[in-house]
């Protein structure tokens, strides 16, 4: 059985195989192809313990992931989310891998942003504006800069020196192509941002819809069950496409698609899932049209993601 530590993790697989492989996830679900139950949670004291089967049609393999959500991990200087994921083989049942789940977590959480970035924004857009500068966030930088042409990030977290830090630390990785920038508010990195990335636990909305420039995308990854909203809710009613990875998943765990719901702002049939999406349709999209994805987070995507891994580690030998 391999073992694969962050680093292995992520040598094993490049940004662009990672960004199809979580393309074809989608696909897969809003085909039908998607064989994983809903995750089960379980309250912790301090947090939440996530079990997350996952197995596809006719896929290599599946994958299991234990994962612990502890919002207080920040300020102990720990991720937020820290997991393992176990990679068994289709055919025999035999576990063959045991995989860091935190960093594989990480990596296709970004990589469902680039996703819908690449289906859904604007080809010419430039300025990505990140709210939350915790685990999640560098990988959401990664993805979107794949799906999009971008030249400036601005970073807003509360914590004043988070931001600055991982400002700093994203732009000697980046290179001189694109200029990072330690937002000293929210409004200040949404404000005329072609692409806005939310990934945080907050329980209110971390910006204003009306912050947003005319055909703005934004992706939500950080309010994975219900109570939790990152996205003002009315955004969701005024949007021209509202896009989750999927549907049943998303009416049971995604906080603010939910309260969008409950207040009447949005209607049960007036969102789509991600998969279902032709590439073609940014292509005629209308330039000031506003779009917004919406994920929870799904089992197939670490499937994807697993296998991914495990071939590109058994190549590297």
């Amino acid at each position: 059985m391999r073992v694969y530590d962050a680093d292995a993790v992520r040598a094993a697989v490049p940004v662009s195989d990672l960004l199809d492989a979580v393309e074809r996830a989608f696909r897969d679900v809003a085909a039908g192809r998607d064989r994983s139950p809903l995750r089960i949670s379980v309250p912790l004291p301090n947090g939440d313990l996530l079990l997350m089967p996952g197995i596809r049609q006719d896929g290599a393999g599946s994958s299991v992931k234990l994962v612990t959500v502890q919002s207080g991990n920040a300020a102990r200087g720990l991720p937020t989310v820290q997991a393992v994921v176990v990679w068994f083989d289709q055919e025999t049942g035999e576990p063959q891998a045991v995989i860091d789940g935190g960093s594989l977590t990480r990596m296709r959480t970004g990589a469902a942003s680039g996703v819908a970035t690449r289906l859904l924004a604007r080809p010419e857009s430039s300025v990505m504006a990140l709210l939350g500068a915790g685990g999640q966030a560098a990988w959401q930088v990664r993805a979107v800069v794949a799906a999009r042409p971008i030249s400036e990030v601005r970073v807003y977290a509360r914590n004043a020196e988070s931001r600055e830090r991982f400002a700093a630390e994203m732009a000697d990785e980046l290179g001189q192509a694109v200029r990072l920038i330690a937002a000293s508010s929210a409004e200040e990195a949404v404000r005329d941002a072609d692409v806005v990335c939310c990934a945080t636990t907050s329980s209110e909305p971390v910006f204003q819809a009306g912050w947003l420039r005319p055909g703005a995308h934004v992706n939500g990854v950080g309010a994975y069950r219900l109570g939790m909203v990152e996205i003002p809710p009315e955004l969701f009613g005024t949007a021209r496409v509202v896009a989750v990875d999927a549907r049943e998943a998303a009416l049971a765990e995604a906080g603010d698609l939910v309260a969008a719901i409950e207040a009447g702002l949005l209607g049960t049939d007036d969102f789509v899932e991600i998969g279902s999406i032709e590439r073609s349709w940014v292509t005629t999209r209308d330039p000031e049209a506003i779009t917004v994805f919406k994920s929870v987070g799904l089992a197939i995507q670490d499937v994807a993601t697993a296998e991914l891994v495990v071939r590109g580690g058994a190549s590297r030998g």
